[in-house]
């Protein structure tokens, strides 16, 4: 099997490179981003590109491709800054992809990073399967998008979609992306680096979660889903763990040699205010995707 992976760079995309390199089934990795991947592996070959260029974006997909990640994107407050890049970046360019499995004729799987993005404003708690998806944001609109397209062009036998709405996944390591929920990972990472963090948020304010092994987890297990399991509808909410910020906090706290204080931003709070609290997929669990057991698991995954 030959498997194609944007974002290869990313800090999920990485994580899923690895466990990919580490299955018998899979001969060819072709990872791609913009930055340099920072990874090396017999079975990976490495080219580096801009997405949001249409030529580029459609050469990726070639007639022996099995399987397509997509995971590039600009996350939501890239998004919600510069509109026309998110739209090209999160839009056009995973519509050239869909375009390229179509025109190759392969019909590979095709799977998308999604996200809770897609619901906002007012939400029940826990989030579910019945839920509708109504995003407040650029980021999730666009995704939705393409939600709605790729179920259509699996429809047409264009490609085999598996798309996963995917909660915030911890802990980034480094330098923060621009998504709106990188407090979450700062959070635990800067006290444990030794560092004072002022929390964006509210003690009381809530996020799912995955830690990012968890996330790849899921990518390799919709890759070995049969194709009637997934029906008409090819989007999956994730089940998560629902953590605040506090409690995030204490479960680094013991560990750590920074300390954390809460400051709340309007703006930052706002967007909190108005996306998922708590997920809860009975199809998800139907379909074999497992969660992190708790706060405390995800902060321990990090710090090994």
């Amino acid at each position: 099997m030959k498997a194609l992976v944007t974002g290869a760079a990313g800090f999920i995309g990485r994580q899923l490179l690895g466990a990919l390199a580490e299955r018998a089934e899979i001969d060819e990795i072709r990872a791609t981003d913009q930055s340099p991947l920072g990874f090396e592996h017999p079975k990976v070959r490495f080219s580096a590109g801009n997405i949001a260029s249409p030529q580029f974006a459609r050469a990726l997909v070639t007639a022996d491709i099995d399987a397509v990640f997509h995971l590039a994107a600009l996350v939501s407050g890239g998004a919600e800054q510069n509109f026309e890049l998110g739209t090209r970046v999160n839009l056009d360019a995973t519509r050239d992809l869909m375009e390229a499995c179509r025109l190759a004729g392969r019909r590979p799987k095709f799977l998308f990073a999604s996200t809770i993005a897609v619901y906002g404003g007012e939400l029940p708690d826990p989030v579910t399967d019945d839920t509708r998806a109504e995003p407040r944001l650029s980021y999730g609109a666009q995704k939705l998008a393409c939600e709605v397209l790729l179920n259509d062009y699996t429809r047409r036998g264009f490609l085999d979609a598996r798309t996963l709405r995917l909660p915030a996944v911890l802990v980034r390591p480094g330098a923060a992306n621009t998504a709106l929920s990188g407090w979450a990972s700062a959070l635990v990472r800067e006290p444990l680096a030794g560092r004072d963090y002022l929390c964006p948020v509210r003690e009381d304010a809530r996020q799912p979660c995955m830690s990012v092994r968890c996330a790849a987890a899921a990518f390799l297990h919709a890759l070995q889903l049969p194709a009637d399991a997934l029906g008409w509808d090819r989007s999956v909410l994730l089940n998560a763990v629902s953590a605040s910020a506090g409690e995030m906090w204490e479960a680094a706290r013991t560990r750590a040699a920074g300390r954390v204080s809460f400051r709340p931003d309007p703006m930052v709070q706002a967007v909190m205010d108005a996306v998922p609290r708590s997920t809860r997929s009975v199809r998800a669990e139907r379909l074999g995707f497992r969660h992190n057991a708790g706060i405390e698991e995800i902060v321990a995954e990090y710090q090994a």
